[in-house]
């Protein structure tokens, strides 16, 4: 494992211990260092540390927002591709009608398997099971290519040849992007790193000002470590398409695959 995978394999119970672990060790040290600092002379605190501890403050209300967008966003073009593959499966499966007899038939065999093996729970799926439904995809896509190919070759209408791969092409190109979009695109190494390095910064200028200033509370620390800790522990969240509370609902896909092993045509896509 690399280090710019090792954010991404972590798992998100593993992502919160290292959160926690993070603010309290900085808290704790930054509380140490504040003592000491304080120890032997007259410190009612100094007026430049709240700034300081301000301007730590924004930067990392900053990138918590920044890195949260960046996932938030991703997670709305998981949602938007998943309906838009399956609008496209759909409406593939309805203009294999384009086709001779022969070939309807094979195109929406073809298609009901893609739609059953597209109907993929994260939650359930192991990655072994995931990269043998991925395969298989890719295999199903060439052979409805090899079809359209074949219906060609025989000089078949290119007018109706065309109605039926051009929603084919789009089927090929949502796959595509989901795999990507959904299996490829992580948060980047060095932005945890930064958002890490950050917070322990903020924290350890938090403590340090609690320590000169001879005050804090342990239950204080421990409400801002698990807020801070929450807040990125629910940005690893969103940054996974396979585990945790925030995955996008495959019931359409579900649904549509239900649908075509019936041998039901789906209805129109809007």
């Amino acid at each position: 494992m690399t280090f710019s995978e090792f954010f991404s394999t972590v798992p998100l119970l593993g992502m919160g211990a290292i959160s926690i672990l993070v603010v309290m060790v900085s808290l704790g040290l930054g509380t140490l260092l504040g003592r000491l600092t304080a120890r032997g002379r007259d410190s009612r605190g100094d007026a430049s540390m709240g700034s300081v501890v301000a301007a730590t403050l924004g930067l990392l209300a900053f990138m918590l927002a920044f890195t949260f967008n960046m996932t938030a966003e991703r997670f709305g073009q998981r949602k938007a591709l998943l309906l838009e593959e399956v609008n496209a499966i759909a409406t593939t499966y309805l203009r294999a009608d384009f086709l001779d007899e022969r070939g309807t038939v094979k195109a929406r065999k073809l298609l009901a398997e893609y739609a059953r093996v597209r109907d993929f729970d994260p939650r359930a799926g192991a990655l072994e099971d995931y990269r043998r439904r991925l395969q298989r995809s890719e295999q199903i896509q060439r052979a409805l290519w090899e079809l359209v190919a074949q219906h060609e070759a025989r000089g078949y209408e290119p007018e109706r040849l065309r109605a039926f791969y051009q929603p084919l092409n789009e089927v090929l190109d949502y796959h595509t992007r989901r795999t990507l979009v959904g299996g490829e695109y992580r948060i980047p190494a060095p932005i945890w790193v930064a958002l890490y390095a950050i917070t322990a910064l903020s924290m350890l200028a938090i403590g340090f000002q609690l320590g000169v200033s001879r005050g804090g509370s342990l239950l204080v620390a421990l409400a801002l470590a698990v807020a801070f800790s929450l807040v990125i522990l629910l940005i690893a969240d969103l940054d996974r398409s396979y585990e945790g509370f925030l995955l996008v609902d495959q019931a359409p896909m579900k649904e549509l695959s239900e649908q075509l092993q019936q041998g039901e045509r789906p209805p129109p896509a809007g």
